[in-house]
């Protein structure tokens, strides 16, 4: 009886085992687009689209490339260039971290222009080194908003005052 109940315990902690195994298996890569902004020295601002990977595998999975999709276009646009910020292509992002890439809003915005759109849905599109593509959700860009690339600083005349100091 007593052999029995080992089994018993056996068999279940092998289960356990197995189905924590398998929900770990299922786990993918995750890729996300978004808008950040960049404050730099003094008043200077910076507008950055932002692409995280997130890998919630328990193995690492390496980056080869970082792109963008346009809807309604064919194809994938490498946008940044040198004034892409991030790990260095090819990266390796080991399992349950992200990496960040950032390229100035700017550079979106010439892509944009050289097909003849002012807004767009855009997202990330990274290809691993499994050769699998991780894609992220689709962002609304808008070049009237973000257009400019930057925002500098306005001679301190010029300046709105903010609603807490115009109430005093």
């Amino acid at each position: 009886m007593l052999a029995l109940a080992g089994v018993l315990i056996a068999l279940l902690s092998l289960a356990v085992a197995l189905a924590g195994y398998r929900r770990t298996r299922l786990a993918a890569p995750s890729a996300r687009l978004y808008h950040i902004n960049n404050f730099g020295p003094g008043d200077a601002k910076e507008f950055l689209i932002a692409t995280t990977v997130t890998n919630g595998t328990l193995g690492a999975v390496q980056v080869v490339t970082c792109e963008f999709e346009v809807k309604g276009l064919r194809g994938r646009h490498m946008v940044g260039g040198q004034s892409r910020r991030g790990p260095e292509l090819p990266f390796k992002v080991e399992g349950h971290h992200s990496a960040t890439w950032t390229v100035p809003v700017a550079d979106v915005a010439e892509l944009l222009k050289v097909y003849g759109k002012q807004n767009a849905k855009i997202r990330a599109v990274l290809a691993l080194g499994s050769g699998r593509d991780v894609k992220g959700g689709w962002f609304g860009f808008d070049s009237d908003k973000w257009g400019a690339g930057s925002d500098k600083a306005k001679p301190a005349g010029t300046r709105s005052a903010s609603p807490a100091k115009a109430k005093a």
